[in-house]
């Protein structure tokens, strides 16, 4: 399905895995020109480079390395695209990690680590590419979220404290760009099938909960960022979408 998104620029962050990675391809098959960073890991960066190239042979996609943690090293990765492209029309702030522990034996090293990458990343990419999209009148950005920042969920204070954040950042951004055509949307994925579920030991037990009976897969979120990234979704702002089985329902 063409959505309108051929020869766009998509920068993402934590693109080499898991939901990254499919929002990644999501783009690519709509030859769109995917930018994504990563942290550390070049073998698991260039396996998603060479699985997408394999797939798209005359695919644009370029890995990245730089932590978002560090702010000039997002000033940097921004530099580059623009001297490449020129621009950045789609951003996805999708870098994040858990750190699990009831909060009153959580140590500051677990809650901290948590936060520095889900808002002070979220943060330090978006301040470098809203500018540039402020100046040009268009763009998207594209803040994946959670359900566990709606709900909370027992010994993820820290996660759930992240992504509540994030959705008051979207909240609030939107209505400061959407004054220059950019759109600020977030995403709040319930259980979906990577690497952070797969070892849950009472996995069966949630899927009961779940009125679909299944996990989602990422390519569920990959669809829906699709949307939100193109003008089919024009008139959308400031919304969080929960995406997660109607668990939340």
């Amino acid at each position: 399905m063409d959505v309108g998104l051929k020869d766009k620029v998509v920068l993402i962050s934590g693109g080499s895995r898991g939901i990254g990675s499919k929002i990644c391809e999501a783009f690519v098959s709509e030859k769109s020109k995917v930018y994504f960073m990563y942290k550390s890991n070049d073998e698991e960066a260039n396996n998603t480079v060479n699985r997408i190239k394999e797939k798209y042979v005359d695919s644009t996609i370029v890995a990245i390395k730089a932590d978002v943690c560090d702010e000039e090293q997002c000033v940097k990765a921004v530099e580059k695209i623009k001297e490449i492209e020129g621009t950045i029309d789609v951003l996805v702030n999708n870098a994040g990690i858990t750190r699990d522990n009831l909060m009153l034996v959580q140590n500051k090293k677990e809650w901290k680590s948590v936060l520095d990458v889900t808002i002070d990343g979220t943060y330090n990419l978006t301040h470098e590419v809203a500018l540039l999209m402020f100046g040009k009148r268009r763009g998207t950005i594209i803040n994946i979220s959670s359900i566990a920042g709606l709900t909370g969920v027992m010994g993820q204070t820290n996660y759930c404290t992240a992504k509540a954040g994030i959705i008051g950042f979207t909240k609030a951004l939107s209505k400061e760009l959407g004054m220059k055509n950019v759109r600020v949307n977030a995403i709040a994925p319930g259980y979906i099938e990577t690497d952070m579920t797969k070892d849950l030991s009472n996995l069966n037990s949630i899927k009961k909960q779940i009125p679909l009976r299944r996990l989602g897969k990422p390519e569920d979120i990959a669809n829906l960022v699709l949307f939100l990234a193109s003008d089919l979704s024009s008139y959308i702002n400031g919304e969080v979408i929960t995406i997660d089985g109607g668990l939340t329902s």
